[in-house]
């Protein structure tokens, strides 16, 4: 099959109906996600709270062209998100609520663009149209990501179209699908910077291994629309980047046009990890679908499956991903959400190639990895009732006993995936992983609210600020009060060193520490649990005062 034959053929009455039960199934299990998100799970320190704390004060302050942080340009991300965030509050009034709907926005729209993409590289296969999406929102990582405010759905829909744009440019071989890749390449360059380019110019650039043979085809003038596209799609993201480079001063400069890029490509940031982490990770972040046969004795015809343009497309998509993140030097799993609808379409045709049938056997493979998922619901539902054990961790005493209905429906679920057709397979197998996914939201409601709302806290910054009081926050601070407090004013920091000479210099002050545990015998006058640790409000007077309070 030639790569996007027929992608203008008409769509037969079966196959449209297919495509709409995809369709509605995937908006359903997205929506199942997103309200398990959004009412189970707070504003996740560090990233989520920081990430939308940019763009309160971007609101704030009306400075659409620099982001900033407690003050402070901020040039670790560009804007787009922010931007997005922002309109969304011009729209619809600032809330929380709003701002974590734009990411997983951008992940139902990764789940179109899979069906769309599905439809171009093989027109003449409807099951694959109709099953590529309902394995990606199935898988148990990427539906969790999905409802999180992070830049990697937005990268992800702008891979999505880039690759789109590609497969246009190959069947019409005219200036639409490269428009259609400069303008989704700039915008992904404004979501999350050029580590675009490592998801989609190695696909661009192997075209001859997956496009087709054809006498016509110029593959000079293919890479000289690759070329303009790609000038055009950095023209895009400069036309914002050099003005605010400008704007932001030398440092912001070099921080958006140089660190953020070419300096990430040799150092962790932090973050470092093996560079086999991807291949490592690779089968982890594709369950439930790498634990399930059917699928297994599909892709057992690799040969059939190397020898379709389309599936050899994806396959060299997910690869070369794969190896391009390998040689960033920040590595983290998420960062292959952008490539991993390649997976899912590569899944899709080969379940669609081999129309495996279940088995028997299927069931006590898949099986025990939801026995385990009820085997551990049933033991916190023990240990809960046990005071020693509920009392020995918080989040065993916190887990909520309502998930052991969403991990029961799963069990039911995939107790019947055994010895049906294919493709209710795979739609029973994405309910129960969406299910176990709501479930352990659910279970650990209690323990994220009393363990990482940072909220009261804020609340608590924000009317100190508004008494007129200074603020300080011991050690680094990364905006997470920010957008939970709605602060108008940023808050100083100070390290734990020179904490005491700080508060002697500004004894009005009021000054945020994290304890491992509360000085004996005194008071803050408020305190909270994060993360493990009790973060304290304290009189500047009595921090100059009391050298247990901060150890440097």
């Amino acid at each position: 099959m030639t790569l996007g034959a027929g992608a203008g053929a008409p769509i037969s009455g079966s196959t449209t109906s297919r495509l709409g039960a995809s369709v509605a199934l995937c908006a359903g299990l997205w929506l199942a996600l997103v309200a398990t998100g959004l009412l189970t799970r707070p504003l996740m320190p560090i990233d989520e709270t920081r990430y939308v704390s940019v763009a309160w004060e971007m609101w704030v302050g009306g400075d659409t062209l620099v982001p900033h942080l407690n003050g402070e340009v901020y040039g670790h991300k560009p804007p787009l998100l922010f931007w997005l965030i922002n309109l969304g509050w011009a729209v619809f009034g600032v809330s929380e609520m709003t701002a974590r709907m734009v990411a997983p926005m951008f992940a139902l729209g990764c789940l179109l663009l899979t069906t769309a993409l599905a439809r171009r590289l093989w027109p003449d296969r409807g099951d694959v149209a109709f099953t590529a999406p309902v394995i990606l929102i199935g898988g148990i990582f990427w539906g969790t990501v999905a409802t999180r405010t992070l830049f990697d759905m937005l990268l992800g829909f702008f891979t999505l179209a880039c690759i789109l744009g590609l497969v246009e440019a190959r069947d019409r071989r005219d200036a639409r699908g490269w428009l259609v890749f400069a303008i989704a390449l700039g915008l992904g360059v404004l979501a999350k910077g050029p580590v675009i380019a490592v998801h989609v110019l190695p696909v661009a650039l192997a075209a001859p291994l997956w496009a087709g043979s054809s006498g016509t085809r110029s593959w000079s003038a293919w890479y000289a629309g690759l070329a303009t596209a790609t000038v055009a799609g950095a023209a895009i993201a400069l036309a914002w980047a050099l003005p605010a480079a400008a704007a932001g001063g030398s440092e912001y400069g070099r921080e958006i046009l140089w660190s953020q890029t070419a300096l990430r490509i040799a150092e962790p940031f932090g973050h470092a990890r093996p560079w086999w982490l991807y291949v490592a990770a690779t089968p982890v972040l594709f369950l439930p679908w790498s634990a399930w046969p059917p699928l297994w004795r599909a892709l057992g015809s690799g040969r059939a499956l190397i020898g379709d343009h389309g599936a050899r497309f994806c396959l060299i998509w997910f690869v070369f991903a794969v190896i391009g993140l390998s040689f960033i030097g920040v590595r983290q799993p998420h960062y292959l959400i952008p490539s991993m609808p390649a997976g899912a379409l590569l899944a899709a045709f080969a379940l669609s190639n081999a129309a495996p049938a279940g088995r028997r056997m299927d069931w006590f493979v898949v099986g025990p990895i939801f026995a385990v998922v009820v085997a551990g619901t049933i033991a916190l539902l023990v240990l809960q009732a046990w005071p020693g054990w509920a009392n020995s961790a918080a989040w065993i005493k916190e887990t909520d006993p309502l998930a052991a209905l969403p991990v029961a429906l799963a069990a039911l679920v995939i107790a019947s995936v055994r010895l049906i057709r294919w493709r209710l397979g795979v739609v029973r197998l994405a309910v129960a992983a969406v299910l176990v996914v709501a479930a352990g939201h659910v279970a650990l409601r209690p323990h994220l609210g009393a363990a990482f709302d940072l909220e009261p806290l804020a609340r608590h910054i924000a009317g100190a600020q508004n008494q007129g009081a200074l603020v300080a926050n011991v050690h680094k601070y990364h905006g997470q009060y920010q957008f939970l407090g709605r602060l108008s004013e940023p808050l100083a920091v100070t390290w734990q060193h020179g904490a005491r000479q700080w508060a002697e210099t500004h004894p009005d002050a009021k000054m945020i520490v994290s304890h491992r545990t509360l000085p004996e015998g005194l008071e803050p006058e408020f305190a909270q649990r994060f993360r493990g640790r009790v973060v304290a409000v304290w009189d500047a007077r009595e921090v100059a005062k009391n050298d247990r309070i901060v150890i440097p």
